[in-house]
């Protein structure tokens, strides 16, 4: 699925998240969670970017490109609500009318045309219809209301390492220049990816994985317990391998 011709993106995110499963269902749930933009040189960057710097945060508008979903559901199911169901307009759900979304995040600088960003809640590849700067004296409503949210947490998990993973977590920081990888895994996998309606998903010790980076980070739950298994580099993400039965695997003890 691609942008209608109506709607130009001014650039695609490249982003550390490389696929739906584990990126956060929020933006800052994460902050480690880095991307960039670059902007479309038909929109004039180096005019159209002046000022953007001295800004801290941003509004992203993303086109949400991964949508399969044929028909209009007017209901669905946040994870959050553990199976019940709410109006898509009474959630933030990337599955409605028109695929566009609305994501904050950390203008971490600007650097020609291309923006370096953080707390990222979309995934590799997502085109932008537009980027705002956030005012926080106009878009922050200290009293309003959180509706149905304020009584459904999300659903968490403590996140231990493996052996195995602790070295592949610091081959992968030396490998990428890049630090906070493992506070990165520990904020994705705390919020527990797994969709809570997935029955083959959620039974304790299966081999789970998704792609960050460079690399397919795999994990496994035990109870509320994710542990980080492992880090494969040179594995090619592909969706039929994501659609055949995890397997179930032993811990090391």
């Amino acid at each position: 699925m691609s942008a209608p011709e109506t709607l130009r993106p001014i650039g695609i995110l490249r982003s550390c998240l490389r696929e739906k499963f584990a990126t956060p269902r929020q933006p800052r749930l994460a902050p480690g969670s880095t991307a960039t933009l670059t902007i479309r040189r038909e929109f004039l960057p180096e005019h159209s970017l002046d000022g953007l710097s001295g800004f801290s945060h941003v509004w992203l508008l993303p086109y949400f490109h991964l949508n399969t979903n044929k028909t209009f559901r007017p209901k669905i199911h946040p994870p959050r609500l553990r199976g019940r169901t709410v109006g898509v307009f009474a959630s933030r759900s990337p599955h409605r009318p028109s695929p566009i979304g609305l994501s904050v995040a950390r203008l971490v600088k600007v650097e020609g045309a291309t923006l370096h960003l953080s707390g990222i809640d979309l995934v590799d590849g997502t085109p932008i219809l537009d980027v705002k700067p956030y005012l926080p004296e106009w878009d922050s409503v200290p009293e309003a209301s959180a509706g149905w949210t304020k009584d459904a947490s999300f659903p968490t998990l403590k996140v231990a390492f493996a052996a195995r993973a602790r070295i592949d977590v610091a081959a992968a920081e030396k490998r990428l220049k890049i630090k906070g990888l493992k506070k990165l895994l520990s904020d994705l996998l705390g919020q527990d990816p797994r969709n809570p309606r997935d029955k083959s998903q959620n039974k304790d010790g299966l081999d789970l994985g998704f792609f960050l980076h460079d690399f397919d980070a795999h994990f496994c739950v035990r109870g509320r317990t994710a542990t980080v298994l492992r880090l494969e580099t040179g594995a090619v993400m592909h969706k039929k391998a994501r659609r055949e039965p995890p397997k179930k695997i032993a811990l090391a003890r």
